[in-house]
């Protein structure tokens, strides 16, 4: 396969015919039929029917098109980048990690520092299981994510079986988020045989947790396992607690979320003392792989924003 096939495939099916394709490629038409006879052969794949109207993809035609204009454009990147000596260098920082309110103003501090420079900042928002693997197959070089006390040995066991090295950044304690509509918005904390009784909202969760929700377990308690909403975004998240009775347990770092909204945040309790349950925030990063100075610099940012001060809402000053 030579990239100038794809080129020529990804022609074909812009004009859809071959005699079109070819005339916009300065093509003989037998040459641009060639090529994708080629292609089909080294793949073993047909690529395109023809009908009435001209040609059209097949199924896995449409398949191979998304990969074709994946590989073009990687290719373009990298003539872009490193095909002339005096094109300046891209500074870049992958970040996989699930929703959190200090990400955002980190970021912004490290563009601030570097708008002078090509920055590209990549930053990906998915479930704990997503973001380990999206460090492992070097789709982000960092990710941060919440562990609970209670599976933080199998975790690490499991962060450790992928070539991963996990650090602990911050702990926090379980806090209750609720708007006006709930019963327990006046209270300055809520008790876990309350918290049961009501709709919940949980955010972020990997399809493994969801399934353990489900069933009733000394690991939930507080949660009312037969009436659960999975959210993926804080924006859903806010919708419910707003406009229902519903509550959300969470830990501080994503407080920050409703900041200037009527939904209030209290700690959580368990027979008239603090819920013992702890969850600890950690960056994750590929063993023996040294960071390069926008990481080293975001790492840095990140590492400040909890060590400077103790922090009530895991936001950043």
């Amino acid at each position: 396969m030579r990239l100038n096939q794809l080129e020529y495939f990804i022609k074909v099916v812009e004009c859809g015919s071959v005699t079109k394709a070819a005339q916009e490629l300065y093509l003989s038409q037998p040459s641009l039929t060639k090529a994708i006879s080629s292609l089909e052969a080294e793949y073993d794949l047909k690529l395109f029917d023809r009908t009435a109207k001209g040609l059209s993809l097949t199924p896995r035609g449409r398949d191979f098109l998304e990969y074709a204009k994946s590989v073009l454009d990687s290719s373009r990147a990298l003539d872009q980048t490193f095909g002339k000596k005096e094109h300046p260098s891209i500074q870049r920082i992958a970040i996989a990690s699930q929703q959190f309110d200090f990400i955002y103003d980190i970021l912004l501090m490290l563009y601030k520092e570097n708008k002078e420079k090509f920055l590209q900042i990549d930053l990906k928002e998915n479930d704990r299981g997503e973001i380990v693997k999206m460090v492992e197959d070097r789709k982000a070089d960092i990710g941060i994510l919440v562990m609970s006390e209670r599976d933080s040995k199998p975790f690490k066991s499991e962060v450790q079986g992928r070539n991963l090295e996990l650090h602990v950044l911050d702990r926090s304690r379980f806090y209750v988020s609720m708007g006006r509509k709930s019963r327990l918005y006046p209270q300055d904390v809520v008790d876990v045989a309350e918290a049961e009784k009501y709709l919940h909202v949980v955010l972020d969760s990997e399809l493994s947790l969801r399934r353990e929700l489900r069933y009733k377990n000394d690991l939930n308690e507080g949660i009312n396992h037969e009436h659960l909403i999975f959210c993926n975004t804080m924006g859903v998240c806010r919708k419910f607690l707003e406009e229902t009775e519903a509550l959300l347990l969470s830990p501080k770092w994503v407080l920050g979320f409703f900041e200037n909204t009527q939904i209030r945040s209290v700690p959580l309790f368990m027979n008239g003392k603090e819920y013992p349950g702890i969850n600890q925030l950690v960056w994750i990063k590929r063993t023996q792989e040294e960071f390069d100075p926008t990481e080293k610099r975001f790492m840095e940012l990140l590492t400040d924003c909890f060590h400077s001060e103790e922090k009530t809402t895991g936001g950043c000053a």
